[in-house]
């Protein structure tokens, strides 16, 4: 007779062939104490197979029967194909009487479960005793769940399971990787004694089981942030039947759970609610008849130890299961005993997690274990989770007591001008300062400020282009006891006017304003050091509420600045350091201070440098650079280059350094040391720090490991408190480096008090994060609509009320597509306002980073159910955007222009007579663009010329008339 195999069998028969875990065999290794007969142990044996037609079954064609009983294979090693025997046996004698029985079981015809009554069954047969039969072998079980699919009530059922899926959950630090539970680690603790707990849920009609899987799912919810996802239950059916109890066969089951676990439901009503899904899903068990595709991502088990057996003047005694319990990627498997769990096990593929974030959320498990009882009332996002592990991973981001007794920005001109005079302290072309020069001209132009008025708390607008003006200019202001506004004289006109209106400067100086004083005599004042908490500059960021918002750094922030970011970078090893950025952000402070913090020179490059790959390396050889801060956007646009050149110290920030970008630095240079620096401006440029190490595979976001000293860094959830490991938090700031504030404006809330210390403040960010199980940070996204773009820090809101200003706007939105160099900026109106006029208006008011690369018209925007926007209902933006297509490139050069840039901006055509920048090309793209044209046509051009030449034909013109030709054999293009 034959039988249909069960749904469980059937996918372990597709394991098998695949080589996946589930079809791995069983090996049970039965430890014996007494004189064993090895003949009579054979016997037993043959009576065990004998006994329980499972051990029995013969499956080919998808079906399968019971064979006649027959000798057990013997084997020294066993075999795993589809044809070995389905149970194969090795005798070991372990000296004096103690012997081992090893047995090899196919999946086909055993599980876990299976264990207790085979070895009671051996035992028994051993010493010539009959053990009970099981009232349902394995085959009576088959053909009673064949004979349920088949029963008329059975649709109900299968829709039952049908109904229990969900989204997978997204588990902190799983690898992006391709695994099937091939190989399985496990990490393993003891719980804490719950004893008063047991009672306290029998009360409430709780069952202890369903409350700790629902526990389990708790964890998981708080960890991974999921109100919803789905579960696996490894259920076995013989804890429902008695009639199951003694039999052996691949009963066990991975059940699917839909699980729902609200953070602000009481964990009795979880509990509660768990254990009612738990009695259905064993009420439809037998009708889940869907055969598993995925494997399981997060599981949960519970087993209890199987009793020794004393018969015939032997123990025997069942040594743990060697094997993976099945193919799971993630699942909690609890010892019971006499009921209780006494041990966690934690089975993960390694493939997918590291042993240090499941030892971390084990931790988490038995800690909220232990709180249950106390806050069986409490809402599901208040249950404790911070383990020993959480709480040192907390305490290491304080590093407020490590803080770092330095003197003022100021003190350190004076110290290195009296130290070392002569020793170069600021270049630009072949112009070279001494500290002593510098000194001396930053003296000459502060006491001209000083006689003009310009003291503590008066502001002083720098409106001028990086440069040594601008950095004589901003410390004579600081030497003369003011604070320094930059303006960026590129910003258009009007963002210009509305950042000196804000920031009411006392004077704005130009760069001819500073050659002007130097050539006048200085008038006699004394010049008094800054007091720590005088204002030393506010730079103006993007608002939220839409106008830019001038944050205050003091003396005292800055000098702690100076001397932690020294000491994490090392920068005490660099001499030359370049200052690439616009001061109008603070993102070359990291070198403008560094550099008089360790007595260094200040390398400032010129506009050419930094607008094309050839001349910035030419930059970073010629002027000996060994310290860099730059943006990771900027630096891949600048590497696109023939023969491209880094410094011995490279500092990232600003934006999310890309794995490709590191990978392309490290092949330029293996020494080059690389770090990654964060921090928000009213964090006084920066507050922490990883130093990559020769890693061979980068991540996708770098971790943040170090905290600059005097600074604290906590990671608080909702309610203010610390997150557990790997759970999502906001990203708060403390210590010596906060700034003073808002130009203007008191009580910002974001500003806040310190929960964890009254009466200290902190910063919220408004960067989400996670911990990881080494205590690193990870940075995942923002709390609100805010972007970095070309590492300037763009809030939307900024763009969109510039947008609604115009006439012809009813409604704006803002939505970022893309990530890195790729981000485009794309602006949704509803309106009569014309697209390209409305952006043309835009970059007359916003600067260029702001300027969003499309503008695109909707009837109307859509919308949330609270009549917000929604944001991410906003269409992509056509790759196909209206062009000139009827203009299409018209010769080789053209065609080959504009498939180049065609390519950079991920479009599928470029019109002949389209404005390149009306299309989103902006200045890093024209620095690629400008590489590849050279290596194509091997002709010498400045970036100045796709600025100046803004379309296909345009460009392809001038290119022409310097004696370009597209077909002559060039280098091709990456």
């Amino acid at each position: 007779m034959t039988i249909a195999l069960t749904p469980r069998q059937s996918e372990i028969l597709t394991a098998l062939g695949t080589g996946a875990p589930d079809g791995h065999p069983w090996r049970l290794t039965l430890d014996i104490r007494g004189p064993v007969d090895e003949a009579r142990l054979r016997r037993a044996l043959d009576q065990t197979i004998a006994t329980h037609e499972a051990l029995r079954l013969e499956i080919t064609g998808g079906v399968q029967r019971v064979r006649n009983p027959a000798p057990v294979t013997w084997e020294t090693a066993a075999r795993t194909s589809t044809d070995s025997p389905p149970v194969q046996a090795a005798f070991q004698r372990m000296g004096g009487d103690a012997g081992r029985l090893i047995l090899t079981l196919s999946p086909l015809v055993f599980d876990r479960g299976s264990v207790a009554p085979l070895l009671r069954t051996v035992a028994a047969a051993y010493a010539d005793r009959a053990e009970e039969p099981s009232q349902l072998d394995f085959t009576r079980y088959a053909a009673w769940r064949e004979e349920l699919a088949q029963a008329p009530d059975a649709a109900d059922g299968h829709a039952y399971w049908r109904y229990q899926t969900g989204p997978e959950p997204r588990l902190p630090y799983r690898n992006v990787t391709t695994a099937d539970g091939r190989d399985q680690h496990q990490v393993q603790r003891r719980l804490p004694d719950i004893g008063t707990l047991i009672p306290a849920l029998a009360a409430r009609g709780l069952a202890l089981e369903a409350a700790l899987q629902a526990l389990w799912w708790v964890v998981a919810a708080r960890i991974t942030g999921q109100d919803s996802f789905q579960a696996w239950w490894r259920h076995d059916p013989r804890r429902d039947y008695d009639a199951f109890q003694g039999t052996v066969g691949p009963l066990e089951d991975w059940l699917p759970v839909a699980v729902t676990v609200p953070g602000d439901s009481a964990l009795a009503d979880v509990l509660a609610g768990a254990m009612a899904l738990l009695e259905e899903h064993r009420a439809q068990q037998e009708y889940r008849s869907e055969i598993a595709t995925n494997m399981p991502s997060l599981g949960f088990a519970v087993h209890e130890p199987i009793p020794a057996v004393a018969l015939g003047g032997l123990v025997w005694t069942a040594v743990p299961l060697e094997r993976p319990l099945g193919a799971v990627a993630l699942a909690l498997d609890l010892t019971l005993d006499g009921g209780r769990p006494v041990v966690a096990t934690l089975r993960y593929d390694p493939a997918l997690y590291g042993d240090g974030a499941m030892a971390a959320l084990l931790d988490q498990y038995a800690v909220a274990l232990a709180a249950l009882l106390p806050h069986l009332d409490g809402a599901v996002r208040d249950l404790p989770l911070l383990s020993d592990r959480d709480r040192q991973a907390h305490a290491a981001l304080d590093q407020r007591a490590a803080a770092i007794a330095a003197p003022g920005v100021i003190g350190l001109l004076l110290h290195w001008a009296a130290r070392q005079p002569t020793a170069p302290a600021l270049c630009e072309g072949d112009a070279v300062w001494s500290y002593a020069e510098l000194l001396r001209q930053v003296d000459h132009l502060a006491r001209h400020l000083r006689h003009a008025g310009v003291a503590a708390e008066t502001r002083v607008a720098l409106v001028m282009p990086r440069g040594a003006p601008l950095v004589l200019a901003l410390w004579a202001v600081l030497r003369a006891g003011g604070a320094y506004v930059p303006v960026d004289p590129a910003w258009p006109e009007a963002r210009r006017a509305a950042t000196l209106a804000a920031a009411q400067p006392h004077r704005a100086l130009t760069a001819d304003d500073v050659a002007q004083l130097l050539a006048q005599p200085a008038p006699d004042v004394a010049l008094a050091p800054p007091k720590d908490r005088d204002a030393a500059y506010v730079i103006f960021t993007s608002g939220s509420t839409g106008t830019p918002k001038g944050v205050v750094v003091e003396h005292a922030q800055l000098a702690a600045y100076a001397a932690g970011v020294t000491q994490a970078l090392g920068l005490a090893g660099s001499r030359r350091f370049a200052l690439t950025s616009t001061v109008a952000a603070d993102l070359g402070n990291t070198t403008l201070f560094g550099a008089v913090a360790t007595g260094g020179c200040l390398v400032v490059a010129d506009d050419a440098a930094m607008a094309d790959g050839a001349a910035f390396a030419r930059f970073i050889a010629d002027r000996d650079i060994d310290c860099l801060k730059i943006v990771p956007s900027h630096l891949a646009a600048l590497l696109d280059t023939a023969d491209p050149r880094l410094p011995r110290t490279l500092v990232l920030g600003g934006e999310r350094a890309p794995a490709a970008l590191l990978s392309v630095v490290r092949a330029l240079d293996p020494d080059i040391q690389i770090f990654n620096h964060y921090g928000p401006t009213e964090t006084t440029v920066g507050v922490m720090v990883h130093k990559l190490d020769g890693e061979a595979v980068f991540p996708d976001s770098l971790p943040l490991d170090r905290v600059l000293a005097g600074t604290v860094v906590r990671l608080l959830d909702a309610a203010g408190r610390p997150a557990p490991l790997g759970a999502v938090g906001e990203v708060h700031v403390g210590g010596a480096q906060v700034c003073r504030g808002y130009l203007n404006r008191t009580d910002d809330p974001a500003f806040i008090d310190d929960p964890l210390a009254p009466g200290q403040r902190l910063y919220r960010t408004g960067d989400l994060g996670r911990l990881g199980p080494d205590g690193a940070l990870h940075l995942i996204g923002r709390a609100d609509d805010q972007v970095k773009v070309r590492g300037y820090r763009v809030e939307p809101a900024e763009i969109e009320a510039a947008a609604l200003a115009q006439d012809g706007v009813r409604q704006a939105a803002v939505r970022p597509w893309g990530e890195g160099a790729d981000l485009r900026l794309v602006l949704y109106v509803v309106g009569t306002a014309n697209a390209q006029a409305l952006r043309a208006a835009l970059a007359q008011r916003l600067p260029d980073a702001f300027v969003p690369a499309q503008v695109v018209t909707l009837p109307a925007l859509p919308r949330l159910g609270n009549g917000k926007v929604d944001r991410d209902a906003l269409p992509a933006p056509d790759a196909g955007m209206p062009t000139d297509a009827a203009t299409a490139a018209s010769d080789p050069l053209e065609d080959m222009v504009a498939g180049l840039v065609a390519g950079l901006l991920e479009r599928g055509a470029v019109g002949r007579t389209d404005n390149l920048f009306d299309l989103g090309l902006h200045s890093l793209l024209v620095i690629k663009l400008v590489a590849r044209l050279r290596r194509r046509l091997g002709v010498e051009m400045a970036p100045a010329l796709v600025f100046d030449h803004p379309t296909v034909t345009a460009l392809a013109g001038q290119l022409r008339t310097m004696g370009a030709d597209p077909d002559a054999p060039r280098q091709a293009v990456a």
